[in-house]
């Protein structure tokens, strides 16, 4: 049986998408899948760029790029430790003060890193009357019906963001040779359209992550 040449004219002769109708349909998501750090490696760099400098003059001075007489002149200033000797209570409550401010900065900076990341209930109002949706109750709901999906084994949900901004991650373990598109398809059209629905909002941030389970091996005998 030969294929259809009226066929194959007519898709050749479809109009190819639009850009703006291609990110229409496929929009990347800007919901982290994982804790953001930004401040932490923003804070590190911070501290990085400086000792770098300061290690750079450190160099360029000792190496007399910069003059002989600044290279061979003493690591500590001797105007400085003339005042610090004359001052030795100022400086010793000084270097008290930068001590427990550091310590503070130092303790602040453990606690935020440690704490554990929010998961925000989501309050919905209709009129006069106000309901609160708890993290666990959505997030349970949003997993079991993930789960209910063709090609997914398993289904693991939390939510993130604020309560102004709720947001949620789905990571999901796949069966080998599952549809991605189509379980990317039944997602929106199942899963999240039913969430967003009950939340009455017309958007919900998702950032979704997809695992393939891997087959159990058997064993030749």
């Amino acid at each position: 049986m030969q294929p259809s040449h009226e066929n194959e004219r007519s898709i050749r002769t479809q109009p190819p998408l639009k850009n703006a109708e291609r990110r229409d349909r496929i929009k990347p998501s800007t919901t982290p899948t994982g804790r953001a750090l930004g401040f932490e490696r923003g804070v590190v760099t911070v501290i990085a760029l400086i000792a770098v400098l300061l290690g750079a003059a450190v160099l360029l001075v000792g190496t007399g790029w910069l003059g002989l007489f600044r290279a061979q002149r003493p690591l500590a200033d001797p105007i400085l430790v003339q005042w610090l000797s004359d001052n030795s209570r100022l400086a010793l409550v000084i270097a008290i003060v930068l001590g427990v401010l550091l310590f503070a900065l130092g303790l602040w900076w453990v606690i935020r890193a440690l704490r554990p990341e929010s998961r925000p209930d989501v309050r919905l109002e209709r009129g006069s009357a106000e309901l609160t949706v708890t993290a666990a109750a959505l997030t349970e709901a949003v997993r079991a019906d993930a789960e209910q999906v063709t090609g997914v084994n398993r289904a693991h949900v939390r939510m993130a963001g604020d309560e102004r901004r709720p947001s949620l991650r789905l990571t999901l373990s796949l069966q080998e040779g599952t549809n991605v598109r189509q379980v990317w398809e039944d997602l929106d059209a199942k899963v999240l359209s039913r969430a967003r629905e009950a939340l009455g909002t017309d958007t919900l941030p998702t950032a979704i992550r997809l695992r393939l389970d891997r087959a159990p091996r058997q064993r030749v005998r």
